[in-house]
């Protein structure tokens, strides 16, 4: 399996976001305020493009190739297919294009906690991320298991990631705002059965929470 754009998730950790956060340690906090939401929406964003493009370059894997052949519902005629075999030099490439697109038009299309799902039916199908409540929402570790103390976090892999990617999202379509989007409350409410508070803050430990949590969803991915 390619894990080229994990391996660049991890490299971008090392190289921009650790050295960001001794940075804004020695801030006050009332000075970083600000600094500390666009290196959370930046760690966030590239987390999910990490998604995306370990997705698109694991195509051929059983599991993107039933995703991507789903809707493709389409006859091919005698003459479309002597097409495609005079071509055939440039005839894997060509089936490349054919699924990427596939997933693009299906997977890629659904929330940030669902293409996580997917990601681990990739690389590491028996690890359940959907159900089990496994993550310390005080730390971002992954634990084996864990009882959930709080009603308004999911616990579970795929619903954190969620959760954290909806405060993204009011932040860069909230205008910077502290609520979540109706759409995210109502998701994680028929997700994960969380509601989540009315408000949040974006703390100098929310951003080494997500990295540590992050760090661990690559370890997973990566055994």
């Amino acid at each position: 399996m390619d894990i080229k754009a994990i391996r660049n998730f991890t490299k971008y950790v090392e190289k921009e976001i650790d050295p960001a956060i001794d940075d804004l340690e020695s801030l006050d906090e009332r000075n970083r305020v600000h600094v500390q939401k666009l290196v959370y929406t930046n760690l966030v964003d590239r987390f999910d493009t990490m998604i995306d493009t370990s997705i698109l370059d694991n195509c051929r894997e059983n599991v993107c190739m039933d995703l991507a052949l789903k809707d493709m519902t389409g006859t091919v005629t005698e003459s479309d297919l002597v097409k495609i075999l005079m071509h055939g030099e440039n005839l894997q490439g060509a089936l490349d294009i054919k699924l990427k697109n596939g997933l693009r038009n299906t997977v890629l299309r659904q929330r940030h906690s669902q293409k996580l799902t997917v990601l681990f039916s990739i690389f590491q199908p028996e690890i359940n991320c959907y159900g089990v409540q496994r993550v310390n929402i005080s730390t971002g570790k992954i634990l084996d298991k864990i009882t959930p103390q709080n009603k308004t976090i999911p616990y579970s892999i795929s619903g954190y990631a969620d959760w954290l990617y909806s405060r993204r999202n009011s932040i860069v379509h909230g205008a910077g705002g502290n609520k979540f989007l109706e759409n995210d409350k109502k998701q994680l409410k028929k997700l994960y059965k969380k509601e989540p508070a009315k408000t949040f803050k974006v703390k100098l430990s929310s951003v080494t929470n997500t990295v540590v949590f992050f760090k661990e969803v690559i370890g997973l991915l990566k055994a």
